[in-house]
């Protein structure tokens, strides 16, 4: 077993967290996300990287596991240890030839990825139970890592990323930091299961599905996309593009500071009148002209190469998804969501060695304006969300159909949020007896003008929190038609007001741009949106 370093005053602690012996010219490096205070993925193959001298002897060891390995031509070393156990707090040590580099309060429980754009980023410090969180928060068993938001290469080299590419902890000092559902989902699943919980946030507020695949297939799946970047550079080239992207504070993604527009943007949903008056100018003008021009993070591949493959292979559980309002920019964009998450799952499983690796998925609940984004196809994104997940056998669909705003792309309670994406964690990572899926229509049968919807994940039964089933629509004839309506169990029996028999009767629920589903299964879990054509005791879907 190689030595630990006893002797602090023969080391000095770096910026990253490593206790390093002293020794000039010698160059043994971890990879970032190593640091003391990390957490580590239990029951799993720990894969752990960095570079030293050319041909140098390494040594791992934690929890009395220890493996070595030689670095290669250019320096590299990858070392594969076995699967550690649950543990609050381990020592982590990198032996080297001339080198130690020590990490201490190392915890060993379960990571998952909170990912996708500014709702998964959205931090606790402006979520509306965050003074409530903070006075039961203290917690060493809960802790978040933050990835550089690096778009390009040189990135880190000309902005501040130094507030970045930290562990923290569950403190009140460091809880702001955290991805709100991040953090909601961590604490039930610490709550529920008594092992640490690591959440490592890996996005970027209004970025687009063909940043988060490789740049290869983002061209082949998303080239709507592709082409609006392309427009975007014009006659530049992409290297001159980064170059110049640097000298743009705009591009100042390590953020040292809370920016005036986040702190006012974001705790609330400002008016209009709002609005123009922060900018001082039309807001929407604003938004306009700054969508017209290129942006680093719109680059196909981009975080995929610059995010993703800066942790992957990391070892991790599972990915939280919450992405897809950014996709509905570019026209035709929408229908290819499908084909588009579905290739982000399959890059990421690749990148993290894990082909079965969970993605359990946000399907984005309704909103109609903000700040110059209009819904156009959320309903079509809604969908493909549903069938990704309807496809994948590791992946699954968390509903917050009734947590949307209408005129504010951020809905504020996040906690609902990361409850839950827990509650599907718990029940196909965990094998807990929980109600976690929502309910969703499994067949629709009609007799004169009697119809009757029956649906499946409904628990005990169905209910409805108010006088009506709000966003349910009966249409005939191009119109819609009026119509009472019963619960019993998993069935609703619709009783429509006019005669039909030579009609198709068209159901819609929660369809529109805009909607707040109040029907839910007796886990308080809503009901997801679909369309179904009926006929008399005929289905058509």
């Amino acid at each position: 077993m190689p030595p630990i370093l006893n002797e602090v005053k023969a080391a000095y602690l770096n910026k990253t967290g490593q206790y390093v012996q002293k020794k000039e010219g010698t160059m043994l490096r971890a990879a970032d996300i190593f640091t003391s205070g990390m957490m580590l993925q239990r029951e799993k193959p720990i894969r752990i990287r960095g570079t030293a001298e050319r041909g140098e002897q390494i040594c791992v060891t934690i929890q009395g596991k220890h493996k070595k390995t030689i670095t290669d031509d250019q320096g590299n070393w990858n070392i594969e240890l076995d699967a550690l156990q649950v543990s609050g707090q381990e020592t982590l040590t990198i032996q080297g030839a001339d080198e130690v580099l020590v990490f201490e309060d190392v915890a060993v429980g379960d990571i998952y990825i909170a990912a996708g754009q500014s709702n998964m980023e959205f931090w606790m410090r402006y979520e509306p139970h965050f003074k409530e969180a903070l006075k039961e928060c203290d917690n060493s068993l809960i802790r978040f890592y933050d990835v550089p938001k690096v778009a390009y290469v040189g990135q880190e080299d000309d902005f501040d990323y130094s507030r970045m590419g930290i562990w923290r902890k569950a403190t009140e000092e460091d809880l702001e930091f955290f991805s709100a559902v991040g953090y909601y989902f961590a604490r039930e699943l610490e709550n529920e299961l008594s092992v640490p919980i690591g959440i490592i946030g890996c996005n970027w507020g209004g970025t687009r599905s063909s940043a988060w695949m490789t740049k290869e297939h983002a061209e082949i799946v998303e080239p709507e996309q592709v082409e609006a970047f392309q427009k975007a550079l014009g006659e530049q080239s992409y290297e001159a593009f980064c170059k110049k992207a640097g000298k743009n504070p705009a591009n100042d993604s390590g953020k040292s500071s809370w920016d005036a527009f986040t702190e006012f943007i974001l705790p609330g949903t400002p008016s209009q009148e709002e609005i123009d008056a922060f900018y001082g100018i039309e807001a929407e003008e604003k938004v306009s002209e700054e969508q017209e021009e290129a942006q680093p993070q719109a680059a196909p591949g981009c975080l995929f190469q610059n995010m993703v493959l800066r942790i992957a292979p990391f070892s991790v559980r599972g990915v939280l998804w919450y992405q897809g309002e950014s996709d509905d920019e570019e026209a035709g964009a929408a229908f290819r969501y499908k084909e588009a998450l579905g290739t982000i799952m399959g890059d990421w499983r690749r990148a993290f060695l894990d082909e079965k690796l969970p993605f359990f998925i946000v399907q984005l609940p309704g909103f109609r304006s903000w700040l110059g984004v209009e819904n156009r196809n959320y309903s079509i994104i809604r969908q493909k969300q549903q069938e990704a997940a309807d496809a994948d056998e590791h992946a699954y669909l968390c509903s917050i159909s009734d947590a949307g705003e209408e005129f504010d792309i951020h809905p504020k309670n996040k906690k609902i949020v990361g409850i839950r994406l827990a509650l599907l964690a718990l029940k196909y990572l965990y094998d807990k007896d929980v109600e976690a899926d929502p309910p969703r229509l499994r067949n629709a049968g009609r007799t004169g003008r009697e119809i009757y919807l029956t649906f499946e994940n409904a628990g005990a039964g169905l209910t409805v929190t108010g006088e009506k089933i709000d966003a349910l629509h009966i249409l005939a004839d191009g119109r819609e038609i009026a119509y009472t309506w019963e619960i019993s169990g998993e069935v609703i029996r619709i009783e429509i007001e006019e005669e039909f028999k030579e009609s198709a009767i068209d159901i819609r629920f929660a369809k529109e741009a805009w909607y707040k589903v109040n029907l839910y299964n007796d886990a308080c879990l809503p009901a997801i949106p679909f369309e179904v054509i009926c006929e008399e005791v005929i289905l058509r879907m």
